[in-house]
């Protein structure tokens, strides 16, 4: 039996030992250089080797701090970070929690979810992540990794950005790239239309630097929460006290009126001003191609707290299977049960690790009657994620579709074009529903005769 589980999980120190435990983590005592090593090593490692297990790099050059790398680098340990057994736990869970509220739109139900008092952030005095404050900020410190020969520099790729609207408070909490600087500037990649980039906006038009807070580390649901694909108005702090059934411990901010997880590893505090930019990049992406350099809003560091002897945790940004697209399958499951309360007729989804996530979902459906198909891809592209996918496509209930493969020979090799495709701009939906022709199968004597006298063939020796 296991001391450790994953509920009892608050921090990365917690999880560490978890993984250990289980055999999930492998530790590298020889030095290892964060220019370029660590990240070939953990490509690799997300690849296959050493079992994908998860990385701790205890001897870095030049710096003085362990790294920690692919955490989240399977569907299994996805699921224990954010307090369960396994990854449908999450779809299960969230539909018995939706089927709670008997009006609205799933959207709407998961807000009021999330509002419920029981979840809500609660503000500590203090906490592991002020233990050590730095006297003079300095980001060199850091053993921030530079990942691809192309990167323009050195980046932080697993942080909580935390901000807020200076008008209406409301916070948020998001994973965006940073790229560090010398001392104490660094850079911030918002993505287009995110909470990010609205709060920027708003705090320039006061003519007011805006606060922003760094975080690395603290409780695995809640770096899981800051990616995951929450709809507007859904806090993302307060999902990570739903998955651990218990309030997220937050403490003030020692620059600004933020608040920040107390677990965290390490907290950088700074501020934006209004218009201050600096070129960002390249950087290597999940594409298999570099990011351009382009202006990015540039943060001027204002305080740098952490634990005393902290964890430092990255990420590598490549070419699938990557630690991210595990998270972005354990988000899969979420999506899932929120479909499933406004579309029942959707049987089960892939969304594939090699479309990185949003570019192609395959959907098994219960279909009733004609264009009622047509209907469903139309009521998918208007909501996210499933706004920017280049493919849906749809196959009957029996259908597995996490056999990508059989869908898309299936799909592909015996539609009609005329009456199974239909295109939105940019996006392909196909019916691959009611597909023509009598599928193949092995005689049913013919498979268990098989299956009993396999070993008799001498073909596995």
């Amino acid at each position: 039996m296991f001391q450790n589980t994953p509920q009892n999980v608050t921090d990365l120190h917690d999880f560490v030992a978890l993984l250990e435990e289980r055999d999930e983590l492998r530790r590298i005592a020889l030095e290892v250089d964060s220019h370029l090593e660590i990240a070939a090593i953990t490509d690799r490692v997300c690849k296959g080797a050493a079992g994908r297990r998860a990385l701790l790099f205890e001897r870095v050059r030049g710096h003085r701090l362990p790294v920690l790398t692919n955490l989240f680098g399977s569907l299994r340990r996805a699921a224990w970070a954010v307090g369960l057994d396994e990854a449908d736990q999450l779809r299960l869970l969230l539909a018995d929690e939706l089927a709670r509220f008997s009006h609205g739109s799933a959207t709407e139900r998961l807000c009021r979810l999330l509002a419920e008092p029981a979840w809500q952030p609660q503000l500590v005095a203090t906490g592991p992540c002020r233990e050590v404050v730095e006297a003079a900020p300095d980001l060199r410190q850091l053993p921030a990794l530079h990942c691809w020969p192309g990167d323009g520099g050195r980046f932080l790729t697993q942080p909580l950005v935390f901000s807020r609207d200076p008008e209406t408070g409301r916070g948020n909490c998001g994973m965006y790239r940073i790229q560090l600087f010398g001392r104490d500037q660094a850079t911030l990649r918002w993505r287009p239309g995110s909470g990010g980039v609205r709060h920027q906006a708003a705090w320039a038009k006061r003519g007011e630097a805006m606060p922003v807070t760094i975080v690395l580390g603290g409780d695995p649901a809640a770096i899981y929460a800051a990616c995951a694909p929450l709809p507007e108005g859904a806090d993302e702090l307060a999902l990570a006290g739903w998955l651990r059934r218990r309030p997220l411990a937050m403490v003030p901010c020692l620059t600004s009126d933020l608040a920040v997880p107390a677990s965290a590893e390490f907290v950088i505090e700074g501020l934006v001003e209004p218009g201050a930019s600096r070129i960002e990049g390249p950087f290597g992406n999940h594409r298999g191609c570099y990011d351009s350099a382009a202006p990015a809003a540039l943060l001027r560091v204002t305080a740098l707290t952490h634990r005393q002897n902290p964890l430092f945790p990255a990420t590598i940004t490549g070419p699938p299977p990557m630690e991210s697209g595990y998270l972005a399958k354990l988000s899969e499951r979420l999506l899932l049960a929120l479909l499933q309360a406004d579309f029942p007729q959707i049987v089960a989804i892939n969304m594939p690790m090699e479309t990185i996530f949003h570019g192609v979902t395959l959907l098994a459906v219960r279909r009733e009657q004609e264009g009622d198909i047509a209907e469903l891809a139309r009521a998918l592209w208007g909501r996210k994620p499933f706004s920017r996918a280049k493919l849906l496509l749809f196959v009957d209930e029996q259908t597995d579709v996490q056999d990508a493969q059989g869908c898309f020979w299936r799909a592909i090799n015996r539609l009609d074009a005329e009456r199974n495709l239909l295109r939105d701009g940019h996006r392909l939906a196909i019916d691959a529903t009611r597909l023509p022709g009598r599928p193949l199968a092995l005689d049913p004597a013919v498979k268990t005769l098989l299956e009993r006298r396999w070993s008799e063939y001498g073909l596995d020796a």
